[in-house]
């Protein structure tokens, strides 16, 4: 009895869902009923919103950005590949900025950053000149140069800020 009535059940609830089930099928099908999904855009920056690039790295990393395409750029990248661990230890991410394209040479960042554009606007960088820009954790530059730091003396400034000094105390 039971089980006679579990299949009079059964039937009654598949012939009633397989109506539903193809008009689901339909809409599905078809763009209807469904939103494109927004691309980031701001401005002529289009792919990754900078705005939310540079909170996404506020209070978590320090920039060093590395603008121009010529030797002192080089020796830079150099410098800040050679010593590695320090830049890490610092949680500094070393950004290379050349010919409209970003690379991100040490640390990780947490998505991809935006265009070199968005870099050298927001810091007042200029395109045709080489130049360093150190980022703090609060997203303010901090120390700009048109010339190479040397490595021992950009952990000097950074040791001496006072998040870091809370850090290196931790």
């Amino acid at each position: 009895e039971l089980s006679r009535h579990v299949s009079r059940c059964l039937h009654f609830h598949m012939r009633r869902s397989i109506p539903c089930l193809f008009i689901l099928v339909a809409l599905m099908s078809t763009n209807q009923g469904c939103i494109p999904p927004k691309m980031p855009c701001h401005g002529d920056y289009v792919g990754v919103d900078p705005d939310e690039w540079f909170e996404s790295v506020r209070w978590r990393n320090r920039l060093l950005i590395v603008g121009g395409g010529d030797e002192a750029c080089e020796r830079q990248t150099t410098l800040a590949l050679e010593r590695k661990a320090g830049f890490l230890e610092r949680d500094l991410l070393v950004i290379r900025l050349r010919e409209g394209d970003v690379a991100v040479l040490v640390g990780e960042a947490p998505t991809p950053p935006p265009t070199s554009e968005a870099f050298r606007t927001r810091f007042s960088m200029a395109e045709d000149a080489f130049e360093v820009v150190l980022v703090g954790k609060d997203g303010g530059a901090k120390e700009r140069r048109d010339s190479t730091f040397e490595t021992d003396e950009l952990f000097g400034i950074i040791d001496a800020m006072p998040m870091r000094i809370r850090e290196m105390r931790r």
